[in-house]
């Protein structure tokens, strides 16, 4: 079992480096750029990703041990911990954190309930044992930390959008409806890596309501986003001659409106850990052998 336990972790740790690897991101980090951020770079991302080895295999174990949800949550705020200590306080991966933890603890129940895991099931998953818990550890949060909302919080009180515990609680509905299944249509369709990851993360921006894009712009400036990425696929997106020079444009575009889509980073990062389950998937007669 832990050999499998580090195999897990080591997936999500991966998915995401691949995400902080991956060039012309429209407004966040990339390898050669800073995106719409001052406060932090693809090394801050390198350390934090770091600071976080261990803790998807930890919520993995915990799922295959039938925790609860506030088991979860524990495991989650002290990775958060390590997070700050490492980057000087930046908020580097709190999403992927709480989303990825998610998955690796449904990752467990599955491998737990069928000796297997069904990527495309997580969601599902995820909503039907922990949803009433997220939501409601989400009100005990708005009255423990009344005086200091989060970011999602004061977006969702002002524009009325769903933030990640609402998506979570329903399933993660566009990671599972959209940014696995385009970064999964765009392989089929012989794309590369870079451009089948970019594919899936301009349609997921296109699609989320990104609640960074909602804090840093308002609701004007998540539909100007949402109108480039869409402007952008329209043109033929990374299928079409040229698509470096315009998708480099397009992270001029949101570098200059200081618009940075993170929550959609998130589910490009927890659709290649969804991915990379598939391939553990098909290693697991290795594990249960080593097991014995």
């Amino acid at each position: 079992m832990k050999e499998l336990v580090a195999r897990i972790d080591a997936a999500a740790c991966d998915a995401l480096l691949q995400e902080v690897a991956l060039e012309y991101k429209p407004g966040l980090v990339c390898p050669s750029r800073n995106g719409s951020h001052a406060d932090m770079n693809c090394s801050t991302f390198k350390r934090s990703i770091q600071a976080l080895q261990g803790y998807f295999g930890e919520c993995f174990a915990a799922g295959v041990q039938g925790a609860e949800f506030r088991t979860l949550q524990r495991l989650g705020l002290s990775a958060e911990q390590a997070m700050l200590k490492t980057t000087a306080g930046v908020n580097t991966h709190k999403g992927a954190i709480f989303l990825m933890g998610l998955l690796a603890g449904a990752a467990g129940v599955q491998f737990r309930e069928y000796g297997c895991f069904e990527p495309i099931g997580l969601g599902r998953l995820v909503a039907a044992k922990w949803g009433v818990n997220i939501l409601l550890a989400g009100v005990q949060d708005q009255v423990l930390c009344a005086d200091t909302p989060t970011h999602g919080r004061r977006v969702r009180d002002a524009f009325g959008l769903p933030g990640a515990r609402e998506q979570a609680a329903e399933g993660f509905p566009v990671l599972f409806w959209t940014t696995v299944p385009q970064l999964r249509w765009a392989l089929s369709e012989g794309l590369s890596q870079e451009q089948a990851q970019l594919h899936a993360l301009v349609c997921t921006i296109g699609k989320l309501p990104d609640t960074n894009l909602a804090h840093r712009g308002g609701l004007k400036g998540l539909q100007w986003a949402q109108g480039k990425v869409d402007q952008f696929l329209a043109e033929g997106g990374v299928f079409a001659p040229g698509w470096r020079l315009r998708a480099e444009h397009l992270c001029e575009q949101f570098e200059a409106q200081w618009l940075s889509p993170g929550g959609s980073a998130d589910l490009l990062s927890a659709a290649l850990f969804v991915q990379a389950l598939v391939q553990v998937n098909s290693e697991l007669p290795r594990f249960m052998t080593a097991r014995q």
